[in-house]
């Protein structure tokens, strides 16, 4: 038998904590590091693409964890951008650190999720990111 109460929650991801090199904030594009968990993405179409890092997710994994940053793994959540995004196009990593870009014909392993808004420009944006959906 399962028992449990109906809830909802204000925020829309669910993260797992884990060790980094840097305290990185909110909307940081991260991949997995060589001497932490993780590390700030710097590379296009990186496979070692982990996620991003979460503003203030609905539930959060290993929260006792004291060192490290909240890595969205499924739902929305704001990510830094750069370029010409459209709402559904595939998102990954860019050459630019922690921000990622379009790419709709993307390698297997590289994507980070799909544009739930829109932005034109080389400056970096931030748009909301629906993480873990390809």
């Amino acid at each position: 038998n399962i028992f449990g109460v109906a809830s909802h929650a204000l925020y829309a991801d669910l993260a797992e904590k884990y060790t980094s090199d840097v305290d990185y904030l909110p909307g940081t594009v991260v991949v997995f590091g060589e001497e932490t968990e993780i590390t700030i993405s710097t590379k296009e179409n990186d496979t070692r693409v982990a996620g991003v890092v979460s503003t203030d997710p609905a539930y959060l994994m290993n929260g006792a964890l004291e060192d490290g940053v909240a890595v969205a793994l499924q739902g929305r959540v704001p990510c830094q951008v750069t370029g010409t995004v459209k709402r559904g196009d595939l998102m990954v990593t860019s050459a630019i650190p922690g921000v990622a870009m379009t790419n709709n014909n993307p390698q297997i392993g590289t994507v980070i999720g799909k544009a739930l808004g829109s932005h034109t420009g080389t400056e970096i944006g931030i748009i909301e990111v629906v993480v873990g959906r390809i």
